[in-house]
């Protein structure tokens, strides 16, 4: 089995256990370090699965006005399955957050054939959707790194191990720069689709990042780690700004293009619901 087919087998898995949970998926997309080709399985480091899946609410939630679910299931071998209802979802499209528009282009998805000549609308104008908010997503960008940088230090229980052990988490670190890499290209005119990708030789200085050794693949100190996290989150903050329109500018036509699949399909479930409930 070569690396796409244990993925998509993973990415099953949590389709799979969701729809065991109850849900009604509409689709289930990869988040994370595959998207990037920074992923590694040996027996020196294992990248998780992490998942985001748009869902869609039971006719009863739509009646009782309930909040559509937004939550978190973290699977037996502790992988994590982002559910978010599908006005949600397409909430966040709107906001241009980084992690979420990533879904979009990610290589890594499983569409439910149900509700497929719904949503494919929305992977096909992503990257309208994905400009509807310009300025925004360079906020989101530069927001990101920002957290990344809080997070390189700081003793969370999932990084309290690394934390003890080398006094930072490579993985925080890597991914300022990483974010750096996306925000540049970007500007640079690059597709989001390449944009998300990293290659040589920024992999291999990343993947060492990740694992608390630098460029060269030496050990690397918490204070040398801080120094380059620092001016790289200076740099992505300097970037952003020089790039901002004083303008804030909405693409109306992609906000359209959202509201319109978001209709069709609530729509479409509501008279699901409705037939399944007469019979």
């Amino acid at each position: 089995m070569n690396r796409e087919e244990k993925i998509m087998k993973r990415v099953q898995e949590h389709y799979d256990y969701l729809q065991s949970l109850g849900y009604e998926i509409v689709c289930v997309c990869l988040q994370g370090s595959q998207n990037y080709g920074l992923d590694e399985d040996s027996d020196d480091y294992q990248s998780d699965i992490d998942t985001k899946a748009i869902v869609l609410p039971p006719l009863d939630d739509f009646i009782a006005a309930a909040s559509p679910v937004s939550t978190v299931v973290i699977m037996d071998n502790n992988e994590h399955a982002e559910v978010k209802d599908i006005r949600v979802m397409f909430d966040m499209f709107k906001k241009a957050n980084i992690s979420y528009i990533e879904l979009l282009y990610t290589d890594f998805k499983i569409i439910n054939p149900e509700w497929a000549e719904l949503i494919e609308p929305l992977f096909a104008n992503r990257a309208r959707i994905s400009n509807y908010h310009r300025n925004q997503f360079l906020r989101c960008i530069a927001g990101m790194a920002m957290e990344k940088r809080k997070a390189l230090c700081h003793p969370y229980p999932n990084l309290i191990e690394k934390i003890e052990k080398w006094g930072y988490d490579g993985k925080q670190l890597h991914h300022c720069v990483r974010l750096y890499n996306f925000i540049t290209r970007f500007l640079n005119g690059e597709s989001l689709d390449t944009c998300y990708k990293v290659g040589i030789p920024m992999h291999n200085i990343l993947m060492n990042y990740k694992k608390q050794k630098d460029a060269y693949g030496d050990p690397m100190s918490k204070e040398r780690a801080i120094k380059i996290c620092d001016y790289y989150v200076a740099e992505i903050g300097r970037i952003k700004d020089a790039a901002i329109t004083e303008e804030e500018v909405l693409d109306k036509d992609a906000e359209k293009q959202l509201s319109r699949i978001l209709l069709k399909i609530i729509k479409a479930k509501i008279i699901k619901d409705l037939e399944v409930n007469h019979d």
